[in-house]
């Protein structure tokens, strides 16, 4: 089994996560680790006791039972009562699914930054506040570290806030670019988070809710379905393909018991997958024309199916013969395919799904609700629960399997 890809993450003080842009060795997917600390300040970070911040902020982790802790990061030193902290879940069944997020808590503020950090330890040395785009240069040098492939980074004027100097990454896919937000601590230029601020005073699965827009996205099931699933997943990615096989499995065994449409995202990991945008770019034309949805899941469909086989120009010439044998003019083919109105709407989804805290593919979100998708069973286990009252439960353990000499 090819591993489950995950995109670069920043982390404060270069303090790794463990994430791969590619397959490991083992054939197994990768998971995000709880960054070791890179300095004596960072191992010596002060716990919070804020209970009801504890509880708003588990919603940004994979559901399931772990444990969430809170440590202020005394490195970063603000005014007016305001703290960054970082998040880590542990989960009880999983390890793999352990995760972290950067959170800028300010006082009395109804609002909080959530994202991943970045501290350019240069700067702090000689702090000064941030006016032009040369005071950003520490920060662009670090960032080169942690993003693949080219970006920008300037200054976002309309979007400062009290404290902070919005600003926009704009991330190179080789088809365009898509943006990530972000501020940077306007008094000494240290600290960078890319990210969103999100309202304390209301549920995070509810705010996911109304930011993921389904619109003009291509899904499959009911639209009276009781469950709404959102995939974001990339066509060159290897356990994309996987779980795609098991949602349809679980769909059809659960289909007399619950209803459910799934939505599909487009997140082509470009730096790690040099075909993945073009099938994207295929299927958003074959949606957007007479074939729609139908269309376009045919089309996802036959990708998985010759994964291990194409390359770019075999996905072009695909696409193409594909597209005319559904009965598509090939000059429209051609006049949509990697043109900017398709790849207009992949790097909305890409940059929605980053602002979401998609860090890997596939990423699952139910209804508002994050499932990380490692287990087996725990997709299944979700459903039921939620929606079914346990019935069905427990399930059988998935048998061990060994992998073959040599594969993958």
């Amino acid at each position: 089994m090819k591993s489950r890809v995950t995109l670069p993450v920043i982390a404060l003080l270069a303090a790794a996560l463990g994430c791969e842009a590619s397959p490991s060795a083992a054939g197994q997917p990768t998971a995000s680790k709880p960054a070791a600390p890179a300095s004596s300040a960072a191992a010596a970070a002060r716990p919070t006791s804020n209970d009801a911040l504890l509880e708003w902020v588990d919603a940004f982790f994979a559901w399931g039972e772990g444990k969430v802790t809170l440590e202020t990061m005394p490195q970063v030193v603000f005014g007016g009562g305001a703290r960054l902290v970082v998040a880590r879940k542990t989960f009880t069944a999983d390890a793999r699914m352990n995760d972290q997020a950067y959170l800028v808590v300010e006082g009395g503020a109804k609002t909080v930054l959530v994202g991943d950090a970045i501290y350019d330890e240069e700067r702090a040395k000689k702090p000064a506040p941030v006016r032009t785009e040369a005071d950003l240069d520490g920060l662009r040098a670090r960032l080169k570290q942690y993003l693949v492939g080219a970006f920008s980074l300037a200054l976002d004027p309309a979007s400062d806030r009290k404290g902070w100097k919005a600003v926009i990454v704009k991330v190179d896919t080789g088809y365009g670019s898509y943006p990530m937000a972000g501020w940077v601590k306007a008094d000494d230029g240290t600290l960078l988070v890319l990210g969103r601020w999100w309202d304390r005073a209301r549920s995070v699965v509810e705010q996911r809710k109304e930011y993921i827009k389904l619109a003009g996205t291509p899904a499959t099931g009911p639209a009276d379905a009781r469950v709404t699933v959102v995939e974001y997943s990339d066509m060159q990615c290897g356990f994309c393909k996987k779980r795609t096989l098991d949602f349809e499995n679980l769909v059809e065994k659960l289909s007399k018991e619950l209803r459910i449409r799934r939505y599909v995202k487009s997140f082509p990991l470009t730096g790690a997958h040099p075909w993945a945008f073009r099938a994207s770019s295929a299927g958003r034309c074959l949606f957007d024309g007479p074939g729609g949805a139908d269309l376009f899941f045919r089309w996802k469909s036959n990708v998985y199916a010759k994964q291990d086989e194409l390359s770019v120009p075999q996905v072009d010439a695909f696409a193409l013969d594909f597209a005319v044998a559904n009965d598509i003019d090939e000059r429209t083919f051609r006049a949509c395919y990697l043109q900017a109105k398709a790849s207009e709407k992949i790097h909305a989804d890409l940059a929605e799904g980053w602002a979401m805290r998609v860090r890997s593919t596939p990423t699952y979100f139910i209804d508002g609700v994050y499932v990380s998708w490692f287990a087996d069973n725990i997709m299944e286990e979700f459903l039921r629960k939620t929606y079914l009252g346990g019935r069905g439960l427990p399930l059988p353990t998935p048998a061990a399997k060994t992998p073959a000499a040599g594969g993958h």
